[in-house]
Parts: C-alpha cells; structure tokens; sequence
C-alpha cells in the first residue's frame, strides 16, 4: 500500500509539471509583468541583497538593506546601507534621488553629495557605490527614463520555467535563463501579482559572444561628462582602460535580492526630497581622481 501510494504521487507529480509546463509560456509571464509595472503609478519597497563575490583573490560576502520609492515619470528615492560581513563594521550607505528636475547622488563614505548628469548616470553610479539591484532591477523597468530600452528578461536565452516556490507566502513562477552577462539569471514573479518578489544572477559570465560590447567614443565621452568630469584625451584613454580591466576580470558567486511590503500608495514630490545629513559637502563630483593615470 505505502508503495503504491508513493508511486501514485510521482505519477501525479509528472502530469501536474507536465501540464504546468504546456500552459504557462514564460514570455507570456514576462510581458503580464511588464504590463504590470507599466500600470503602475507609484512603486514602494524595502528588501535586501545579498552577494558572495569571488574575484580569484578572495571572497567577499556583503548584505545590503535597502527601501525604494518611485513615482513615474522620474521621482524616485532609493536608500541603501551595506556591510561587508566578515568585516561588519565597515560599511557604507547612500542615497539617490530626484524630486523630478535633478538626480542627486549621496555617499556617506565620502560625506558628499552631488549632482549628477541624468538619472541614467544617477541610477547606475549607485549601483556601482553599493546601491546595488536596489537601483536597477525595479526603476530600469519602472521609470520612464528607461523608457524605449530593453527590458531585463530580453537577454535571457532560453528562459526555463522551473517550478512554483511560494515566497512570503506568495506562490511565485520561478523562471531561469542565462544571459549575456550572466550565466544564470533566476527571477520570483508572483502568480497572483506579477510583481517580481526576488531575483538572482551568477556573477559569473555566460561566455556568450559580445557579452559585453566595447564602448564607442561617444558612449565614452557622455559617462565621463554624467560622472561631472572634464572630457580629455587623457580621461577617455584611462576610461577605456578601466572598462577594459572590468571586463577582463572574472568573478564568480551569486547576488541575490528580496523585495518586500510591496504597495502602490499615494505619493507627492515632497516624499522624495531627502535632506543630507549635516556637514554632508556639496562637491561637483564624487568621482574626482577616479581617472587618474595607473602609477
């Protein structure tokens, strides 16, 4: 009897994930989520990140918590704070923002805030000084300055629907792909909601051909002008050659972001303005000397 009821179960098991499979198309999932953030006016969130970083000299393991307000067409306020576990007190924390007519971009670390050139530049500095997927995954969907560009499941090859998990309670389809720039990209939408709930991605590269496409001059020429720098010969050749060592370097592990009490309230300008800490400086940019000549 206990033999046959487990045997029962796995025939059962086969047709429901069989049947799962024939009637949910994951590019239909993504286009419902889509259309989902489309609709939506406001956006609010608190989460976490969480990365094991391995660059061949070591492993970084580092634990961001993060809240998140947007508003269409181009409010929004993103704060983070991140640790680097091993070491918890070293941490460092930002804010980026825009009451709607100029991204500022704030680092404590720095004790500095600044102007910068577009919320493009604004969204993708945070990343890089630890704002993380906390600054991309949702607004590059959401804000229409990213309007027009690709979404983010338009480079996943082969998306695989691999199962339902239930996070927070909530049943999520769970789709993986590889990508470009990643070997496998996995994300949680939720089946009632179509809202992404979690995502993950392999920091290792997918070996996929033009993974990451070399910059022309131009494209050059407008991230130095974003990051507040004077455009020289000098600047752009340093550029090329940061960019160039990004590229070359390879790291493994994964990063892996949550995001919770998700809503859609009533939001005003005044809920994005942020006020800097006092004594915080006013600098014309953060990234003064970051293109300074290799010694």
């Amino acid at each position: 009897m206990r033999k046959t009821s487990f045997l029962s179960f796995g025939v059962l098991t086969i047709l429901a994930g069989s049947c799962f499979a024939e009637n949910t198309n994951p590019a239909k999932v993504f286009e419902e989520v889509i259309a989902t953030y489309k609709s939506l006016q406001t956006y609010k969130a608190e989460g976490t990140i969480t990365a094991d970083i391995n660059d061949g000299n070591g492993t970084m393991c580092l634990e961001t918590s993060f809240s998140i307000l947007l508003k269409k067409p181009n409010l929004y306020l993103i704060r983070w704070t991140q640790k680097n576990m091993p070491m918890p007190g070293m941490a460092q924390w930002g804010t980026v923002w825009n009451e709607g007519n100029q991204p500022y971009l704030y680092i404590g670390i720095m004790n500095g805030y600044a102007k910068m050139g577009s919320d493009g530049m604004a969204l993708a500095s945070a990343t890089g000084f630890g704002g993380g997927g906390a600054t991309f995954t949702i607004p590059s969907i959401f804000l229409n300055p990213f309007r027009g560009q690709p979404s983010p499941f338009c480079d996943l090859k082969e998306p695989n629907l691999e199962r339902t998990e239930k996070i927070g309670g909530e049943k999520c389809y769970v789709i993986s792909g590889s990508s470009p720039a990643s070997k496998k990209e996995t994300f949680w939408i939720s089946k009632s909601r179509h809202l992404i709930l979690k995502y993950s991605r392999s920091l290792e590269s997918s070996g996929q051909p033009d993974a990451t496409p070399e910059p022309n001059d131009a494209q050059i020429e407008e991230v130095i002008k974003g990051m507040g720098l004077e455009v020289t010969e000098e600047s752009k050749k340093r550029m090329m050659e940061m960019t160039k060592d990004s590229n070359d370097t390879e790291l493994h592990g994964f990063s892996t972001e949550i995001h919770r009490e998700i809503s859609s309230p009533e939001l005003r300008a005044e809920d994005f303005h942020f006020a800097v800490p006092q004594g915080t400086v006013f600098k014309k940019s953060l990234f003064d000397g970051f293109l300074k000549p290799k010694q």
